[in-house]
């Protein structure tokens, strides 16, 4: 059985980051609490190694931060500005480790509220990242839009600006645009998808063009990860694992061919977890290379 690795995979850029900036307030905290709001990424084995290696603790408000004063990291998917300030304001020593693509899209909604915009999100309404994008600005000036229902009920404005979803695709939501524009005098549309989205994308679309399995590893809650599988099933029977003991569950039966990708959230530890459960499963030593392409470096945004 051969097996092909897409050309990139593990943690993008903003993920790494964020992750190591949560290890590094844990050792300066030297063995104190750290705490984020809501789990750094989406991926379950990453919280768990955080939380039990570095003391580093997802939890889902603030009243349950039990150590006065603590280090607070914001999630890499960002948070709403009054959910900033209230952290400052309890005297938590908060660092941000939001997404620099979230960030960028979060001063681009301050920027065109401030202009009279109504301002316009195309993704998934209960995604923390639409939800912290939303409260920069105020609660009259912006519209999630996710499904068609969510346009027929957007009102009529004199100036909207669209954003998107870091991990969605402009094809995902060219739907909208039209019915968007007939609801304004004045359109912009903005282009907020993260370029490391989309080139994961690529790289998945490739592989799965050229095996008969694809196997799609990232947490269950990732989008970005959804996305990748639905990409790739255009293709190839396409599997999504979290975690590699799920590898035991798929019919190899027949199959000469697999392919890897993973979600921008995946560690790289993971990855070779499966790749080593394929290599058992092909008879191959541990040892034996599988195909891969040289990772592509992204830069990322200015802030």
């Amino acid at each position: 059985m051969e097996i092909k690795i897409a050309r990139e995979i593990g943690y993008c850029y903003g993920v790494r980051d964020a992750v190591d900036m949560a290890i590094e307030e844990s050792e300066r905290a030297r063995g104190g609490k750290v705490f984020t709001l809501g789990p750094i990424i989406h991926n379950p084995d990453t919280i768990e190694m955080l939380e039990n290696r570095y003391s580093v603790h997802a939890v889902d408000a603030v009243d349950q931060i039990d150590r006065p004063g603590a280090t607070v990291v914001i999630r890499t998917h960002g948070t709403t500005a009054e959910k900033a300030k209230g952290l400052s304001d309890a005297g938590f020593d908060v660092k941000d480790a939001t997404c620099p693509f979230v960030l960028k899209t979060q001063r681009k909604a301050r920027e065109f509220a401030a202009e009279g915009y109504h301002i316009v999100i195309l993704g998934h309404k209960k995604h923390p990242e639409l939800i912290g994008i939303a409260g920069h600005v105020p609660p009259d000036q912006v519209t999630i839009v996710d499904t068609r229902e969510d346009l027929a009920n957007l009102k009529r404005q004199l100036k909207i600006v669209v954003l998107f979803q870091s991990t969605v695709t402009y094809d995902d939501y060219a739907w909208a645009i039209a019915g968007i524009g007939a609801k304004c005098y004045e359109m912009r549309v903005l282009q907020t998808v993260c370029g490391v989205t989309i080139t994961r994308q690529k790289r998945v679309d490739e592989v799965a063009r050229e095996v008969e399995l694809m196997i799609v590893i990232g947490g269950k809650n990732s989008s970005n990860t959804k996305k990748l599988v639905d990409v790739s099933r255009k293709y190839a029977r396409t599997v999504h694992i979290e975690d590699p003991e799920e590898i035991e569950a798929i019919d190899f039966a027949g199959v000469k061919s697999v392919g890897i990708g993973t979600g921008t959230s995946t560690p790289d530890f993971l990855v070779d977890r499966v790749v080593g459960r394929l290599k058992a499963k092909a008879g191959l030593p541990a040892g034996a290379p599988a195909k891969a392409g040289e990772a592509t470096a992204t830069s990322p945004p200015s802030r």
